[in-house]
């Protein structure tokens, strides 16, 4: 099921209680736009009470200051931690930043929030489905 929505993609899948999220590119000139697609996102798991995100982050490019880009991902991950979300996985970049990114915005939610990132789709939504 397609969640409409203007910058980014949001599907979702209710038999598997999975949001893949195919984040968007994040430019100086987009940052209004970011808080809107953090406040869609939060708002989409909390309206549908999803249990489990994949956000697909490979063919995204950044361009802000990685500490600003760092804030925004803190800023989601501390927004999901007020949602019922208990399973984040994200598909994996070649940009070793990013993921040191997430993988600290992921420290700040432990014990609301399980985190991993993968090479494949198939294998997170693998980990998303176990109990």
């Amino acid at each position: 099921m397609i969640i409409p929505n203007k910058f980014l993609k949001l599907d979702y899948n209710p038999t598997k209680d999975i949001l893949l999220v195919e984040w968007p590119n994040m430019h100086n000139y987009t940052l209004p736009e970011v808080t809107y697609i953090i406040n869609e996102v939060v708002e989409t798991v909390r309206s549908y009470d999803i249990k489990r995100i994949l956000t697909d982050t490979r063919q995204s490019k950044v361009t802000v200051p990685m500490e600003e880009y760092a804030g925004i991902i803190n800023n989601l991950a501390l927004q999901l931690a007020t949602t019922r979300l208990q399973k984040f996985a994200k598909l994996k970049t070649a940009d070793p930043d990013r993921e040191t990114i997430s993988s600290n915005a992921a420290a700040l939610v432990v014990g609301s929030i399980t985190y991993r990132s993968f090479e494949s789709m198939d294998d997170a939504i693998e980990w998303l489905v176990e109990i």
